[in-house]
This record gives structure tokens, C-alpha cells and sequence, in this order.
């Protein structure tokens, strides 16, 4: 039994419930947070049984966050415009995605307004969602052309017919570094100052090439930091230590 939790398929490998205890413990606060596998088709009856046992809060990973959203009674206008949420608050089955406003959080200060974004699933969704809003012209590649197509036409971004990383900031959100797999991209093409950020936690073929050629790269323990901050805002309306959840991920 716990207060708060992750759902996912798979979920054992997740650090969410290190950093959230961790947040929990530099406040002095008495709450639990665990990690529940729940299988694909589930979900609606996963939550319901949650909430039935006491829990406050849960969030979301792949591939739940659509159905997460489709059980919710009340959603935020973000939530709806990209069809997933990653956060809920049980007892009153609301729901928010703090993945896109955690991002904008991670790229704060940085040079330039060109992106380009590699892949267009659900995760690149929630960055369509709020980076041209934040002043990024966004260039989209996917190796489905048709996939790309679709996420520009609905949320404004232009594409790419072949990949480049010809811009201030490089977002792979695809899962190419979770197997080790490489990106065809010519790293020659980048700027003075390119970020290169890969969603993918820890070091992956991206991250390394770009940081031969010197660039500066971040990697997805980034935005696990800040989305769940915000997640754990939403939830407590308290402000957890940022640097405490990053420790505990290391």
C-alpha cells in the first residue's frame, strides 16, 4: 500500500519511485510512492482499484497515457490538445501532462528558436504541443513520412524529407537509443552551439556523437526531473527539491 504510484507496461525498470521518495523524505513528508505494472487494456480498471485503495496520485507512462486521459472525468486543455496524460489525481479523476511543460523547463536559457524534432509519436505530440508556443519554428522527420506529415499539419511544425541536425536544438524523441541503434545524421551539420537533447535516459549513439563534435547534450533525466516536480506541485501544491530528485537518479 502507498500514496502515490507509476503505471506502466513495463514499469520495474522505472526511476520515478526513487526520486519521488526522495522528494517526499528532504520535506519530511509521510507518503509512499511504488511502481505498479499494469497491462495494455487495463488501465481504466487499474485506476479505479488505485483510487478504491486510498492512493492520491498516479502517473503515467508508455504506452498508458492515452487511456489514462480516456478515464479521466476532467482534463486540462493541454491534456486534450495531445491526447495523453501523464498525471492524475485519483479522488477526483482530473488529469494533466506535465511531460510538455517539464521540457520548456529543461531548455530554459538556451540560444536560438530552431528546432528540429526526430520521431512523432506521442512523446514528440507534447513537445508539438508547446514548443511553437515558446518561439520554436519546428522542423519535424519521421522515417514515416506520413506520420510526420500529420503531427506538422496539425500543430504547425514544417518537415523534413531527410534528417538534419542543422539547428539550435535537436530533440530525438524517438526510441533508437534504448537498442543502441543510430540516427543517420550528418553531426558535420551542426552549429556553434547546437544542444542535442535525446529523451532516452543516460549515454545513447545520439548523445555520444554530438558530444564529439563538442555540442552540448542533455539526456531524458532531465525531463524525468521536471515533469515530475511538476507532477508532485500538482498533486501537494508544494515545491519540491529539484536537486534531491536528481540525486536520487543518478
Amino acid at each position: 500500500m502507498a500514496d502515490f504510484a507509476v503505471i506502466g507496461d513495463p514499469v520495474g525498470h522505472s526511476r520515478s519511485p526513487r526520486m519521488h521518495q526522495a522528494a517526499y523524505d528532504a520535506l519530511k513528508l509521510p507518503y509512499r510512492y511504488v511502481a505498479v505494472h499494469v497491462g495494455r487494456g487495463s488501465v481504466g480498471k487499474a485506476l479505479d482499484r488505485l483510487a478504491a485503495l486510498g492512493y492520491r496520485g498516479v502517473n503515467v507512462t508508455v504506452p498508458h497515457k492515452e487511456e489514462a486521459l480516456a478515464w479521466a472525468a476532467q482534463a486540462d486543455e493541454l491534456s486534450r490538445r495531445i491526447g495523453a496524460a501523464n498525471t492524475l489525481r485519483l479522488a477526483t479523476k482530473e488529469a494533466t501532462n506535465t511531460d510538455a511543460g517539464g521540457f520548456l523547463d529543461t531548455i530554459q536559457g538556451l540560444a536560438g528558436r530552431e528546432a528540429t524534432m526526430l520521431g512523432a509519436g506521442g512523446t514528440a505530440r507534447a513537445l508539438a504541443a508547446v514548443l511553437p508556443g515558446a518561439g520554436y519554428q519546428v522542423r519535424v522527420w519521421n522515417r514515416t513520412r506520413e506520420r510526420a506529415m500529420a503531427l506538422a499539419d496539425e500543430f504547425g511544425l514544417s518537415v523534413l524529407e531527410e534528417p538534419t541536425v542543422d539547428a539550435d536544438l535537436v530533440v530525438n524523441t524517438t526510441s533508437a537509443g534504448l537498442h543502441g541503434d543510430r540516427l543517420p545524421l550528418d553531426w558535420s551539420e551542426a552549429r556553434n552551439g547546437t544542444v542535442a537533447y535525446d529523451l532516452v535516459y543516460g549515454e545513447t549513439p545520439f548523445l555520444t556523437e554530438a558530444a564529439a563534435r563538442g555540442l552540448r547534450t542533455i539526456d531524458g533525466q532531465s525531463l524525468l526531473v521536471a515533469q515530475g516536480a511538476r507532477s508532485f506541485e500538482w498533486w501537494l501544491g508544494l515545491t519540491p527539491s529539484r536537486e534531491a530528485m536528481a540525486e536520487a537518479i543518478r
